[in-house]
């Protein structure tokens, strides 16, 4: 049979709607596809709920942690210190650190107007410092041996390790507050460390 230069124009041109039809309709059900993905993803992101807060602790008991006395020379020259395990190293160059402070924590003003502060990581046989510090004691410092540093900031005897700060940047960190220093001054010893796992002191290293 044959067709006319006419008739074979037609039907090419009919071939082309047809494959031009369909191709619309799959780019069309493509893009349905994209925003009913989208949409159920956003859907699904602004119903997340983040964990409570007593999961988050519960699981952070399972890592362990070293023990740290953050001490501050406050007005007058009267020391204070607390017990603290949110310490970490955040640069070599330079030379910082972080550790966190409850808000609620009375004596966060101190901390807030300082000229510095030190860390002292603590040995695995002052845990007895470690919970005098960490309990409701007015005069925590009567209880061990400590001498000012440097740089001014109360260093307790026998640490593994004391580091002299003075202030780089402060962070709000939820209920916390992030307190970065730059170390100034660092005194080292040997020994095994005091640690802390699942809400408890103990030690780390040779027994």
């Amino acid at each position: 049979h044959v067709r006319s230069r006419r008739q074979r124009q037609m039907c090419i041109r009919d071939r082309c709607l047809s494959v031009d039809f369909l191709d619309l309709r799959a780019w069309i059900r493509s893009i349905d596809h994209f925003f009913l993905e989208a949409f159920m993803t956003n859907s699904a992101i602004s119903n997340d709920q983040p964990v409570a807060s007593a999961a988050l602790r519960a699981v952070m008991g399972q890592y362990l942690t070293g023990v740290t006395i953050v001490t501050v020379t406050g007005p007058d020259n009267i020391p204070y210190g607390l017990t603290v395990n949110s310490f970490n190293s955040v640069s070599l160059t330079p030379p910082l650190i972080l550790w966190s402070l409850d808000n609620r924590n009375d004596k966060l003003s101190l901390f807030h107007n300082c000229r510095g502060f030190a860390v002292n990581i603590m040995a695995a046989d002052q845990l007895g410092i470690c919970q005098t510090f960490a309990a409701a004691e007015n005069d925590r410092f009567s209880r061990c041996n400590w001498h000012f540093g440097g740089y001014g900031q109360p260093l307790l005897a026998n640490s593994l390790a004391s580091l002299e700060c003075r202030p780089w940047a402060e962070y709000d960190g939820g209920d916390h507050t992030i307190f970065v220093g730059e170390v100034m001054s660092i005194t080292k010893a040997d020994g095994n460390a005091a640690a802390f796992f699942k809400g408890k002191l103990g030690q780390y290293g040779d027994q």
